[in-house]
């Protein structure tokens, strides 16, 4: 439903005349009044800031964000009354407001394309070309002058010149043929009945045998094997002290003893070591997490049977 405007003659407290947009303004305001409809409530309708919906009632649209939003402002604002839109915005632009008022764009003019002509190019090139043979005829005309310059070597002074040319090396002697003696004159005669000895034939010298690296070989396995169930540090010492096997094994890890006598075992976790002899399991040497020190492995002597003491285990170190 469409609500007329006021048409009659509007006054400010002055009684001066109200015109212009602030004349269009003044009757949406009076509108929404008869409506009884309050700004704010009309603004949280539309979506409109209230500021801007104050500024189309007051009829100075310059407080409005941009000439794009002027238009659609007064337009929804106008709908919203029951107003025709496009009638309201005719009005403000009747009024002078500038409502979507375009600006002049001032676009700058192209530049002519101002190319060299080709003579002149041809023309500034062979300037350039004369010039720089003007150069260096004035810079090779002034290296002969000074050449000219220079005075020659007096003839008392010229033996002492020194020659640019190296000396030539001197000829190697000729040999005369019929003063040098021969092989046959040179050597005595000898007596009768005397051997020749001819001299021996150089020979080589020896070359000396390959000799093959000595490499030193485990024996055999005795049927016993180091089997680990879990990370275990292991080290087996033969009788003298030296060490024949020291490595980290893993879980499934195992290591078959060889066949010596006085061999003899540490390892870092004796509840994870046991012994496989002749391909059956033995029970863990020890409590988990404790050290087993030199478990006999093999006889001291060959023949005898292998005592195996109580394991000796240190239990590990607690940390605070």
């Amino acid at each position: 439903m469409d609500h007329p405007l006021e048409t009659g003659m509007l006054q400010d407290e002055s009684g001066s005349p109200i015109t212009g947009a602030a004349r269009v303004g003044i009757e949406l305001r009076g509108v929404r009044e008869r409506l009884g409809w309050r700004l704010t409530d009309l603004a949280a309708q539309l979506r409109i800031r209230e500021p801007y919906l104050a500024a189309i009632e007051s009829g100075n649209l310059a407080l409005l964000p941009g000439a794009a939003y002027q238009a659609g402002f007064v337009r929804t604002y106008a709908q919203a009354l029951g107003l025709d839109g496009e009638e309201i915005l005719r009005r403000f632009r009747a009024e002078g407001s500038g409502v979507n008022a375009k600006a002049e764009l001032s676009f700058p003019a192209p530049v002519p394309d101002r190319g060299v002509p080709t003579g002149a190019l041809v023309l500034l090139c062979l300037l350039l070309a004369l010039g720089g043979y003007g150069v260096w005829y004035v810079h090779t005309a002034s290296q002969a002058k000074l050449a000219a310059a220079v005075p020659s070597v007096p003839v008392d002074l010229a033996p002492l010149a020194v020659s640019s040319k190296p000396p030539e090396p001197p000829a190697p002697p000729k040999l005369d043929a019929s003063a040098a003696p021969s092989m046959s004159s040179a050597q005595p005669p000898l007596a009768a009945g005397a051997q020749t000895i001819s001299p021996a034939p150089p020979t080589a010298p020896p070359v000396p045998a390959a000799t093959s690296p000595v490499t030193s070989t485990m024996p055999a396995s005795n049927g016993k094997t180091i089997q680990a169930t879990g990370d275990d540090w292991v080290e087996v010492k033969d009788s003298k002290g030296n060490i024949l096997f020291s490595k980290l094994l893993h879980a499934g890890d195992s290591w078959p003893v060889p066949d010596m006598p006085g061999l003899t075992m540490t390892a870092g976790n004796a509840g994870a070591t046991s012994i496989f002899e002749n391909g059956k399991a033995g029970a863990p040497l020890g409590a988990a997490s404790t050290v087993l020190h030199d478990y006999p492995l093999t006889a001291a002597t060959p023949g005898s049977a292998t005592t195996v003491p109580a394991p000796s285990t240190t239990p590990p170190a607690k940390t605070n």
